[in-house]
């Protein structure tokens, strides 16, 4: 639950003296395999970096943190981050709410709300949102890792055999058992292959306590399994290489950009049409419940490994051209109902009681420092 405090007198684009980059042409089959999406990444790393290396206060070359993808982490660094994740499912709530159990469920409940999607805030609110997670995820359960990513891309076509759904004790936890005759929980794709609780690797015994959105009260205790429907149809259709690729290429403005990302019908440059969406394409790769749930995914362990990609490509797209690309777009309610005024960096966006309330501006570099101080590492 969270609430947008508007303030007045901003303009929505923060002074800046950097100049755009070079972008390469490549070939579709670069595309497809990744190639272009790591030239890419490199390209934005050392755009930030080169900032990063400017910087005399705030975010300095010795304090910016490095976010990988989840097969480049460390086999330490992977299971200190899921033991840190269940730490948190054993912290008490700081909401005083009789459903709200823990710290984890804690995410749940703040993430349940119609300000943060479709709308201005989209992209920097979650991207704040996972910073909040890493500090818990470090003060309350002592993880000194790194914070990682989910390249859905990788394993689209072999969703079991990804490293970071197979079930291993390196893992998040296994695919759900297989239901028959159930069907995908979007329209347009096959079933998934599985539906049911999980019963292998780590988080198998998580208790989802919140949901889902439709209940009457979706904040109420409603203690049940966790479960997954790991889906191949939907990543290749809409979370491959080429879908991501194709949204950091396609896509001039802030405005196209976010719609893009979010499957909301806009056409990118040269008509390009971006279909159903990245941000659906990984939620629903990964189904199941609370995976498929508009507000209570925030429950499943490998939302913040999927929110990391979309924060990656929005980090790889505003230093592609770093001078005009930081900026806002759009109202601060959802599809703009009910009508409010266009969203200002001065707004304030709201993480209490988990953290303090930040302003737009705040959340706009990743290496600004304030607070944010990071870069992504390509794959």
């Amino acid at each position: 639950m969270v609430a947008i405090i508007k303030a007045v007198g901003a303009t929505a684009l923060l002074a800046c003296t950097a100049i755009a980059a070079t972008i390469p042409t490549f070939t579709q089959a670069q595309i497809d395999s990744g190639e272009a999406i790591r030239s890419l990444g490199k390209i934005a790393y050392d755009t930030a970096m080169a900032r990063v290396a400017k910087a005399t206060t705030g975010c300095t070359k010795d304090k910016v943190k490095f976010r990988k993808e989840w097969r480049n982490m460390t086999l330490a660094d992977r299971k200190g981050y899921q033991e840190a994740m269940q730490c948190l499912m054993q912290k008490p709530s700081r909401y005083k709410l009789p459903g709200v159990r823990t710290a984890f469920d804690d995410y749940g409940a703040l993430h349940h709300t119609p300000y943060v999607h479709d709308d201005a805030t989209f992209l920097l609110w979650h991207r704040h949102y996972n910073w909040v997670l890493e500090q818990d995820l470090m003060n309350l359960c002592g993880y000194k890792g790194v914070f990682p990513y989910w390249e859905w891309g990788l394993d689209c076509g072999k969703m079991d055999q990804s490293p970071v759904f197979d079930g291993s004790e390196y893992s998040l936890g296994g695919n759900g058992e297989f239901l028959k005759n159930h069907r995908a929980a979007i329209g347009g794709a096959k079933a998934g292959t599985g539906g049911g609780c999980i019963k292998k690797g780590p988080f198998s015994n998580f208790t989802v306590n919140l949901g889902p959105v439709t209940a009457r009260d979706p904040l109420a205790y409603n203690p049940r399994c966790f479960k997954r429907d790991l889906n191949d149809d939907v990543c290749r259709k809409w979370a491959s290489l080429r879908n991501t690729t194709d949204v950091i290429l396609y896509t001039s403005t802030i405005g196209v950009f976010q719609s893009a990302v979010q499957g909301e019908g806009v056409r990118g440059d040269g008509n390009k049409d971006f279909g159903t969406g990245v941000h659906s394409g990984g939620h629903y790769s990964i189904s199941g419940d609370p995976g498929s749930d508009f507000h209570f995914s925030a429950l499943e362990p490998g939302f913040y490994l999927h929110h990391g990609n979309i924060d990656r490509m929005h980090f790889i797209w505003q230093n592609l051209n770093w001078e005009t690309r930081q900026t806002i777009s759009g109202t601060n309610t959802m599809y703009n109902m009910p009508p409010t005024p266009n969203a200002v960096l001065t707004d304030n966006m709201g993480f209490e009681p988990l953290h303090r309330n930040v302003t737009i501006a705040q959340t706009m570099d990743t290496v600004g420092g304030t607070p944010l101080c990071y870069v992504y590492e390509p794959w």
